[in-house]
């Protein structure tokens, strides 16, 4: 959690709107946590984050923060399409291991087609073989 150090109002309740948030503590300044998804909203409206105590580092964010700016969410958007042109390389390679995995199934099966017939044409020899050994025995025993 970032910690930035600001000066507190008259109050003491907000940080003034007059001066930044410094990274370095300083005297005057008091030292605030802020959540990491928070800092892009504190370093443009600190002014209007209220001081949880007189002692706390805690500040907590008002419910009216300004919409962010077209910058932040352009690169919310330039983050989101970089993960989806990611994605998509990885559906690309994935259907090109499908089709290769596809590619090498079918060659399987034809293979597999090609021994059967092969086998096949190797049992009705050796049928027709015994066949005939047994007609030669058959004549012999008359």
């Amino acid at each position: 959690m970032p910690i930035y150090y600001v000066k507190p109002d008259s109050d003491n309740q907000f940080p003034d709107k007059d001066t930044t948030p410094a990274l370095d503590p300083a005297d005057g300044l008091r030292a605030v946590n802020i959540p990491t998804t928070s800092v892009q909203y504190f370093t443009r409206y600190w002014w209007m984050y209220a001081f949880k105590s007189d002692d706390s580092q805690e500040v907590t964010a008002p419910g009216n923060l300004p919409n962010l700016d077209i910058d932040y969410l352009q690169g919310l958007i330039d983050q989101q399409g970089e993960q989806a042109e990611k994605r998509d390389k990885t559906i690309e390679g994935l259907q090109t291991a499908l089709g290769s995995a596809t590619k090498a199934q079918v060659e399987a099966q034809q293979q597999f087609v090609t021994t059967q017939e092969q086998f096949q044409k190797q049992f009705g020899s050796l049928s027709q073989q015994i066949v005939a050994v047994q007609k030669q025995l058959a004549a012999k025993a008359e």
